[in-house]
């Protein structure tokens, strides 16, 4: 579970650092950073358009089930914290339609402002 909180901070985390861009030019130059966090973003946007569940929740849910398959919940409550925050509940769209408007300002500004060392590759 930490590591999917982790997942969720860094695609967050991402995005604003995106944002702050704009403030700050010389993160545009941050290729490897910003060629990860799109393509995760693609990822995930895609899994949520699908309605596929993440890699993530799958090996999270298959390692619950191996420590105790009866129980959701195995009485840490920082465990039961950071499960609500990865697991809200609410309607679906409520994450859908921000990850693919994250995903789709994302990519726009990778191919406005592209990183120059990926733009050195293809000439």
């Amino acid at each position: 579970m930490v590591i999917h909180l982790a997942w969720i901070i860094f695609m967050i985390w991402g995005f604003a650092q995106t944002i702050r861009g704009f403030f700050h030019p010389k993160f545009f130059e941050r290729w490897l950073f910003r060629t990860i966090h799109l393509s995760g973003i693609l990822f995930v946007t895609t899994l949520e358009i699908l309605g596929k569940y993440c890699p993530l929740t799958l090996w999270e849910n298959t390692l619950r089930s191996h420590y105790n398959p009866e129980t959701d919940y195995p009485g840490s409550f920082i465990i039961k914290q950071i499960e609500q925050m990865i697991y809200p509940d609410v309607s679906p769209l409520v994450v859908i339609i921000p990850t693919i408007l994250i995903a789709a300002f994302t990519l726009a500004v990778f191919v406005l402002k592209p990183p120059a060392k990926l733009m050195t590759l293809f000439k």
